[in-house]
């Protein structure tokens, strides 16, 4: 069994889905722990396997990030990049995705290869729908391109990137947070924070920038007037700019206080961070479970209700 410590820590990923559905939260931070080892129980392997699992709007996703994470590597190396070769990798890589997740190469190892929720539950997934994400990938790419937060990223010296896609923590009391920004870079007196999405807007886009604003007065020493935050909607080719106060960035570390409590709560020995399955019900809004990773291992059986929005918490 896994020699790795399953340490507790916060992310606003984590804080999402232990609201949306804590027997799913159970399932992805404790029933698959260790799953990975090979004399894991049966059980722990499922749900690990599961957790791996990746939808198609997740996987657009992905292959967007991964596309312009590249463009923005090539310009802090003081590179040029050609937009039509960018959109070809992007399409190359989905490709490769499709290939991997068609031939279940995750079999062999899930948290290499892609396992697709419409392969895996025999979703129907037709040559339009597979264009349809083609044509999404392409259009999200050429808003980028297009984009003021891209001029701007031209502009910058190399040495001016603080951050491009990698994984980052910081302290809040004794509990580690995560966050990964997009891109954030200095800007004259000012870092800019950009964060790309390729889906539709939602109020919890506003709360995980609060939290990248702690990382940064944290992490950089930069005053809170002197931090620009913006979504970046590359559907709709829209951006959104956060204006933070001092009393929003107090109001963010409470509810991340609060999140953090609430999740130990739960827990047989919060020193320990170990669960039981039992203190994480399952979600009443059971339309969610018609895409949830884990519905194999929960509610196989059961008919969705009418489809409502979930109950979106205010962090401010």
């Amino acid at each position: 069994m896994s020699i790795f410590q399953n340490e507790f820590s916060w992310s606003p990923s984590r804080q999402r889905m232990f609201e949306s559905c804590k027997r799913q939260y159970y399932f992805n931070y404790y029933g698959s722990w260790g799953g990975w080892e090979q004399d894991a129980d049966a059980q722990a392997q499922l749900l690990y396997r599961l957790k791996k699992m990746t939808t198609m709007p997740q996987l657009i996703g992905t292959v967007v990030h991964e596309a312009i994470r590249q463009v923005l590597k090539a310009l802090q190396m003081g590179r040029g990049v050609s937009p039509s070769a960018v959109e070809t990798y992007a399409q190359n890589l989905f490709d490769q995705h499709l290939r991997d997740s068609e031939q279940q190469r995750w079999r062999r190892t899930p948290s290499r290869y892609t396992n697709l929720f419409e392969h895996y539950y025999g979703e129907s997934f037709s040559a339009a729908d597979q264009m349809q994400a083609v044509n999404r990938i392409a259009t999200s790419l050429q808003t980028f391109f297009a984009s003021d937060a891209y001029a701007m990223l031209q502009s910058v010296l190399p040495e001016h990137y603080l951050s491009i896609e990698e994984l980052a923590d910081f302290a809040l009391g004794k509990t580690k947070i995560w966050v990964v920004l997009d891109v954030a870079i200095r800007y004259g007196k000012s870092v800019f924070v950009f964060d790309w999405k390729t889906g539709r807007e939602r109020p919890s886009d506003r709360h995980q920038l609060a939290v990248y604003a702690l990382y940064a007065t944290s992490q950089w020493g930069i005053a809170l007037s002197d931090l620009h935050l913006r979504d970046v909607y590359l559907q709709t080719n829209t951006a959104s700019s956060v204006h933070l106060s001092p009393d929003d960035l107090a109001q963010t570390r409470t509810f991340v206080a609060e999140s953090i409590e609430k999740m130990r709560a739960l827990l047989d020995d919060p020193d320990q961070n170990t669960a039981s399955q039992d203190a994480f019900p399952m979600t009443t809004h059971t339309h969610l479970c018609t895409t949830c990773p884990f519905k194999a291992a929960c509610y196989p059986h059961t008919t969705p209700t009418p489809r409502e929005e979930p109950i979106q918490l205010s962090l401010f």
